[in-house]
């Protein structure tokens, strides 16, 4: 699978990703890749303008926007492949509780995943924290200085 890779803007945001749809005339058959840190950014967006997380597989005007697992999608730039092409994720349920007194850390410039050190989570420990976050209410969240802004600081 190698992804039709294209620039639709500066900043990924869930509008351009819309007008991308709209403008591409993208069916029910395509589906659109982001890079894991434009996917974190539209998660964040969607949360600030909802005020609740978005449901995995999120569908946007019928076309499935997924994460970019094979690192094939540059940041800031979209891959856009078959559906043929795809091969989906199976979503189960999980107890994705933190242990007793375990805290999250999201960086305080930018909201990105991190530890509590300052550097950005990936993969499986990423997913944990994200699915953490969004299914317990509750959840302890800490903000901290985040080595993906040091410049910021």
């Amino acid at each position: 699978m190698k992804p039709e890779v294209k620039y639709i803007g500066q900043k990924i945001t869930l509008k351009t990703i819309r007008d991308c749809i709209l403008d591409l005339k993208l069916s029910e058959d395509r589906i659109i890749l982001l890079n894991s840190q434009n996917f974190d950014d539209i998660v964040l967006e969607y949360l600030d303008f909802y005020n609740e997380s978005i449901e995995i597989p999120y569908y946007l005007l019928g076309v499935l926007i997924s994460e970019d697992n094979s690192n094939k999608v540059p940041l800031n730039r979209i891959g856009i492949i078959n559906d043929d092409d795809f091969e989906h994720p199976v979503y189960y349920e999980e107890n994705f509780d933190l242990s007793d007194g375990e805290e999250a850390y999201r960086c305080g410039f930018c909201g990105r995943i991190i530890d509590k050190h300052g550097n950005e989570l990936f993969d499986d420990e990423r997913e944990r924290i994200i699915n953490y976050i969004q299914k317990f209410e509750d959840s302890i969240v800490n903000k901290a200085y985040g080595k993906c802004c040091k410049n910021q600081w």
